[in-house]
């Protein structure tokens, strides 16, 4: 075991103000790593490059935004009296100019935990809106251009029946890849391994090093692949409803999730280094304003948190949540509709 003189050692060159700032940075920044390399045998090094979300960082549900009062979405907290999110009106077109305003963005667009933050760079946007995110060869159906994922594979939903495949997050997966391939003309690899289960138990704590590792040789061995979703549900309140109308069907509502490896207490997290970070968060960006323009509130906030989520992979990599385990596989698989519709237009510059 190392002693605290180690320890302490070990944060030389580093300033700061208070005993308890200290102690903070040491079991937030150090003593993870080291209980990491104790249980599973990997060195720091090993560590930094690969997987984002050990068992310690697991998703928190109750991490509470720095712009926003309750919940995640707003909109949830003004629909308290029967619980369901209403549609708004359909085809919300935000002007340029209320774009470059941050505290617009921190209020209509982005939802930020108060662990993180976003700078000014990343809200710029010439940064957000004009990064070029198309691809001229999507339509080339001759090579695999899209993975959808799932970290999350076990994820069901309302009425999913136990045990059936078909009825969680990568059936839903399995129609947005059908979707994509034969309405658009996008070759997509669907990847419906279950990282989440482990010798036949639900295990989350290392979902995201066992999806690190595969979807890792998925991209190496398909090098065509130029886009990366990692498909989820999210997980509210019981009497939370995420569903709005698209085209007269009950659809589940969308949410992009950002990582962007960096704590408000700490700084950059060196060790969760994402270079892809601004290509994500504009093609994240540009999707949430295509889906306004085109589906009112189907499309929920940008939730931005302060790791990674294997965000680093490439860029254009997103993670998306839809709907909720309050949803219904209908409403779910509706969702993918819209979903590709967005993609499609996005990818293509449309």
């Amino acid at each position: 075991m190392l002693c605290w003189v180690c320890l302490i050692g070990l944060c030389s060159g580093i300033t700061l103000r208070s005993k308890d700032t200290a102690f903070s940075f040491l079991t937030s920044q150090v003593l993870p790593l080291f209980t990491y390399e104790k249980e599973y045998g990997i060195h720091q090094e090993d560590y930094a490059s690969g997987y984002d979300v050990p068992d310690w960082f697991y998703e928190d549900e109750e991490e509470q935004p720095v712009n926003a009062d309750l919940a995640v979405d707003e909109e949830i907290q003004s629909q308290q009296e029967d619980k369901t999110v209403a549609n708004e009106t359909i085809g919300t077109v935000y002007s340029r100019e209320k774009l470059k305003n941050p505290d617009f963005l921190l209020s209509k667009v982005f939802v930020v935990d108060s662990n993180t933050n976003l700078t000014s760079e990343e809200l710029a946007p010439e940064n957000l809106l004009d990064t070029d995110i198309s691809l001229a060869d999507i339509k080339d159906m001759s090579t695999d251009k899209v993975l959808i994922y799932h970290t999350h594979g076990s994820e069901s939903f309302a009425d999913s029946r136990e045990g059936v495949k078909e009825d969680t997050v990568i059936g839903v997966g399995a129609y947005l890849e059908e979707l994509l391939e034969q309405k658009y003309g996008i070759a997509t690899y669907h990847d419906e391994t279950l990282y989440d289960v482990i010798d036949g138990r639900l295990d989350r704590n290392r979902a995201y090093e066992m999806a690190y590792a595969n979807v890792s040789k998925i991209l190496k061995e398909n090098p065509s692949i130029e886009v990366v979703i990692d498909l989820h549900r999210d997980g509210v309140d019981e009497d939370i409803h995420l569903v709005t109308d698209v085209d007269g069907k009950p659809t589940a509502k969308i949410m992009f999730l950002n990582g962007v490896s960096r704590s408000n207490l700490n700084g950059e997290i060196s060790y969760l280094q994402n270079p892809n970070r601004m290509m994500n968060l504009a093609f994240s960006f540009q999707m949430y304003i295509k889906g306004k323009e085109l589906y009112g509130d189907y499309v929920r906030k940008i939730y931005v948190k302060s790791l990674r989520f294997n965000m680093h992979l490439m860029p254009r990599t997103t993670l998306i949540e839809v709907g909720a385990q309050t949803n219904t596989l209908e409403e779910e698989k509706n969702a993918m509709e819209p979903l590709a519709a967005i993609l499609d237009k996005v990818l293509s510059k449309q």
